[in-house]
């Protein structure tokens, strides 16, 4: 609000865009770890990161347009480059979120205050879940709840969810049979 009300003040112009997108992104960094990204600088890494994954899920694919450059691997290799380095940008944000949730005792993690790696990290002993799980999750929801992200997103998401944890699916499938009847 303040930025909106210095820019009435000034009478210049506001990216409301831009403004919806931030606030967006601190919500979902506030219910994922519980704190908000901004405060530590985080946001415009976090948006970064939402952002390159959906350009590499869902973005313009020139093989698709030009076959005979399948041949030449250069863009497959550009691309494989760029979803390395998101990878690697992506391993080390959530690697220092789950350690920073893990040093806390578990009194702290367990309360209403409680956020969604502090979930994933309760529920980590009883569903063998491994770190790559838990990061796999913070990804998807990550991306999932991304203003950014668009349907084909979405969907793909998914079917990655349901391939990854079928016991999910068979739950919600329970679910929705038990409320059905």
């Amino acid at each position: 609000m303040a930025k909106i009300r210095e820019a009435a003040t000034a009478g210049t112009a506001v990216d409301l865009s831009e403004l919806l997108n931030s606030f967006a992104n601190d919500i979902v960094c506030h219910a994922v770890s519980g704190k908000f990204f901004r405060q530590e600088g985080r946001n415009k890494l976090f948006r970064e990161l939402v952002e390159a994954n959906s350009s590499l899920i869902g973005g313009f694919n020139i093989e698709d347009y030009f076959p005979v450059l399948v041949k030449l691997d250069i863009i497959k290799r550009m691309v494989c480059a760029k979803a390395q380095k998101v990878n690697k940008m992506w391993d080390d944000l959530l690697n220092t979120l789950i350690d920073d949730h893990a040093s806390r005792p578990a009194s702290e993690r367990d309360g209403e205050e409680s956020d969604f790696i502090d979930v994933l990290l309760s529920l980590q002993q009883e569903y063998n879940l491994t770190r790559d799980h838990i990061k796999a999750q913070l990804v998807v929801y990550n991306n999932v709840t991304s203003p950014t992200t668009t349907a084909y997103t979405y969907t793909y998401m998914l079917l990655i969810l349901i391939y990854m944890y079928p016991f999910v699916c068979r739950s919600c499938l329970k679910l929705a049979q038990i409320h059905h009847s």
